[in-house]
C-alpha cells in the first residue's frame, strides 16, 4: 500500500481495478499501486511554507489599513457636514420667520 495525498485545490479521482477512488483536497488515501489503472491524476505538490510571498500579504494589509483610515476620515467629515447642514437649516428657518 502506498499513500497518496491530494495537494490540488479540487478533488481528484484515482482509477483503480475496484473503481474510482476520489481524493478531496488535503486528504490522504492508501492504495496498492498494482491496482491503479492508467496514470495518476495531478495531485499537486506539497506547499513549501517558506515559498509563500509574505511581502505581498503585508502590502495588502497595509493597503487595507490605509483604506480603513480614509473611510474613518470621510465618515467623520460626512457627520460634520450633516451637523453643519442642520445648523444652517435652523438659521434659515429663523431668518424666514416673519418679524412680530
Amino acid at each position: 500500500m502506498k499513500k497518496y495525498t491530494n495537494y490540488a485545490l479540487g478533488a481528484r479521482g484515482i482509477r483503480t481495478k475496484g473503481g474510482v477512488v476520489f481524493v478531496d483536497p488535503g486528504q490522504t488515501v492508501e492504495i496498492d499501486p498494482k491496482t491503479i489503472i492508467g496514470e495518476l491524476p495531478d495531485l499537486g505538490k506539497k506547499a513549501d511554507a517558506e515559498s509563500a510571498d509574505t511581502s505581498e500579504v503585508d502590502d495588502l494589509k497595509e493597503w487595507v489599513a490605509d483604506l480603513t483610515k480614509q473611510v474613518e476620515t470621510l465618515t467623520a467629515e460626512r457627520d460634520g457636514l450633516a451637523k453643519d447642514k442642520a445648523d444652517l437649516t435652523k438659521q434659515v428657518e429663523t431668518l424666514q420667520k416673519p418679524a412680530k
